[in-house]
């Protein structure tokens, strides 16, 4: 890609590290563009900027930001300029939107309803289960899934929605050449594969740095329309992006747990102050007054699905889930057909497999 000066200028101070982006805002009052920082960038600034960001901007400038183009071209990257046409409209309204985003993949269209799921790393079973099912329905009624691809909650609303056959984007707070957390790597490649997109503000290379993920919580919120929280202690840096949220006027939900457990401390108390509850994605279409298309129902096994009054499996996991001894005893059933009416019933997407050699109903 060709980039004007003034492009180049852009990213140039983009991919500044994030300390030094105050100093740099400064600048650009002083100087009103990018390009002016660049065409006025002597000795005198660097007392101001200080020695070490004075010095990656001046390696840069000299290697007329090089390294980042080749790192961008190496991955398929892409960038987006705030202000130009393809930059994400919901984005450029949210106060301090990235001036330069950096882009793996595709964003959705414009006009797509999105909604943000977020959540604790440290998610329970029933956390990442209900984040899962409700990214699911949502995705499988047109809505893209927006999260943060970390550990917990947020894998599990991207996987959600790749499992529902819809579009998912991972915001990160690193750079795009980073693998962080390592082991969601191959969940990366499969949202870009699947036609979603995985979006930083910071440089190619930037580290995954603690200071980097609470800012980038604005874009989370920033590129949707509500935002769900499913689990996350009072106290959490997911705390951040709800307070984005309402900050850029989006819609909240929340949804409810356990009120002993830890994760249901922040759900409970944004419930209690009028966070919209949430227990499945119907709640978010009829809020959102989205009238999308309609859930696909596909069956892999047959087109007759047993009904719960029909079937003894079902019954017993009517109100909670069971282990495979508690089905023997609850069924009657021989070992041999329980374990194959088990398997027909996953597949037809009825129950779910949980730890513990536990099953436990879908619910639609």
């Amino acid at each position: 890609m060709e980039y004007t000066k003034e492009q180049l200028a852009r990213i140039w101070l983009q991919c500044a590290p994030m300390s030094g982006w105050n100093k740099l805002a400064k600048l650009k009052e002083r100087f009103q563009s990018a390009q002016g920082i660049w065409d006025h960038f002597t000795p005198e600034l660097f007392h101001f900027l200080g020695e070490p960001l004075f010095a990656h901007l001046a390696d840069m400038r000299m290697l007329k930001c090089r390294p980042y183009l080749d790192m961008l071209d190496q991955i398929g990257g892409q960038t987006m300029f705030c202000g130009e046409e393809n930059y994400p409209a919901l984005l450029s309204q949210i106060s301090h939107p990235p001036d330069v985003l950096f882009i793996r993949g595709q964003l959705p269209p414009p006009d797509t309803p999105a909604m943000a799921i977020v959540g604790s790393r440290s998610s329970t079973r029933y956390g990442s289960t209900q984040a899962r099912r409700i990214a699911r329905e949502l995705a499988e009624r047109g809505v893209t899934i927006v999260s943060g691809l970390a550990r917990g909650i947020d894998a599990a609303a991207h996987l959600g929605a790749l499992e529902g056959g819809g579009r998912t984007v991972a915001v990160l707070g690193c750079g795009l050449m980073q693998q962080y957390p390592p082991e969601n790597k191959e969940l990366a490649q499969r949202i870009i594969q699947e036609g979603g997109a995985i979006v930083s503000e910071l440089a190619p290379d930037a580290q995954p740095l603690p200071h980097h993920f609470p800012v980038r919580n604005r874009i989370i919120s920033g590129l949707s329309h509500g935002v769900l929280l499913i689990e996350a202690r009072e106290k959490s840096g997911t705390h951040s992006t709800i307070q984005y949220a309402l900050d850029q006027g989006k819609e909240v939900f929340a949804l409810p747990g356990n009120v002993d457990a830890p994760g249901s401390e922040l759900p409970l108390k944004l419930l209690k102050e009028g966070a919209a509850l949430c227990t499945g994605a119907e709640d978010i279409l009829s809020l959102m007054n989205w009238k999308i298309r309609p859930p696909e129902q596909l069956s892999f096994v047959s087109d007759e699905c047993p009904k719960e009054e029909e079937d003894p499996i079902l019954r017993a996991l009517s109100l909670e889930e069971k282990n495979l001894e508690e089905l023997l005893q609850e069924t009657g059933l021989p070992i041999d057909a329980l374990s194959t009416q088990l398997t027909l019933l996953e597949l037809n997407g009825q129950i779910e497999r949980r730890a513990g050699r536990a099953f436990a109903r879908v619910r639609p």
